[in-house]
């Protein structure tokens, strides 16, 4: 089996993940199951050659098994700070600023208390990441980035109809 394909089969476990990911009411178990992604998807872009991408993928697994714990906002600074540093010590083109834009996004909304924001600020956080996969020619990446926007658009509205808001 030849590194493309193999990233692609990882990419397509993540995709599996992170279309559950936001179907739970519960924050913790959703980002669990980000966690697991995340991990998948740093190796997919690891085999890629997308070191950059790649990074933030391991600091992603990191920061959701950290928010599962605590939303406390002295180790929401700390991985906005190391995401900043793992795209300086990696950077290797200038569209890399899109997965550490992405990172920044997703590191926000991995400490909202609030599982509506955190949907809101996760969205912004894809929009970026769905540029990179697109940069980055993995299609399995940018259907799966799609399909987990999607995902979190339609887990945002029953949680809003959950709470009589909508």
């Amino acid at each position: 089996m030849n590194l493309f394909l193999l990233s692609q089969l990882l990419a397509c476990g993540a995709f599996m993940l992170d279309v559950l990911a936001f179907q739970f009411s519960r924050r913790v178990v959703s980002l669990t199951f980000l966690a697991c992604s995340t991990s998948l998807l740093a190796f997919h872009f690891w085999l890629l050659d997308e070191t950059s991408a790649s990074g933030m993928m391991i600091l992603a697994a990191c920061r959701y098994l950290t928010a599962t714990i605590t939303t406390r906002s002295t180790l929401k600074w700390s991985f906005l700070g190391a995401s900043v540093l793992c795209s300086l010590m990696t950077w290797q083109h200038p569209a890399d600023a899109l997965p550490l834009a992405g990172s920044l996004m997703m590191t926000l909304a991995a400490f909202q208390p609030d599982a509506g924001r955190l949907r809101i600020l996760t969205l912004g956080g894809s929009l970026f990441w769905l540029s990179n996969n697109l940069l980055a020619g993995s299609p399995v990446a940018v259907v799966m980035e799609a399909t987990f926007m999607m995902s979190t658009l339609i887990s945002y509205r029953r949680l809003k109809q959950a709470k009589g808001m909508g």
